[in-house]
């Protein structure tokens, strides 16, 4: 199996790339429902329930760049606004693989430690189906 670089990993929201990022993971999750009985033998069952999606990602705080910033990620948190088309891609900026959906962005956090370089963390919740681009 050949080795996959991370650097390749980016997140778009609509048509722009969240900036400087150093990290973004993709999580998918069903929920397990119970269903053992006495019948069970003594093993536990389950039935698969909903399906959630998240991103959490985080990076280098700078301005600079054509892309989506952490103060405009902010921005659209505090406004409250619509979900966006967002692209977890496997190929760098173009969007042509990797998987695809309506998400929020649910929060960002801005760190600034003394004499490190300011980092920013956040997370975006899937709103409905995850599909493969």
């Amino acid at each position: 199996m050949a080795k996959y670089n991370g650097t390749l990993i980016a997140i778009i929201s609509g048509s722009d790339r969240v900036l400087h990022q150093t990290n973004a993971t993709l999580t998918v999750d069903v929920d397990l429902q119970d269903s053992t009985t006495k019948e069970s033998e003594g093993w536990a069952e389950h039935e698969k329930g909903l399906r959630n999606w998240n991103i959490s990602f985080d990076g280098k705080y700078d301005e600079a760049g054509e892309g989506l910033s952490p103060d405009e990620i902010l921005a659209a948190i505090i406004a409250r606004s619509a979900d966006t088309d967002i692209k977890f891609t496997t190929d760098g900026a173009t969007g042509a693989a990797g998987w695809t959906g309506k998400g929020t962005f649910q929060n960002i956090s801005i760190s600034g430690p003394q004499e490190v370089p300011t980092t920013f963390s956040g997370n975006i919740k899937g709103n409905g189906p995850l599909a493969a681009i």
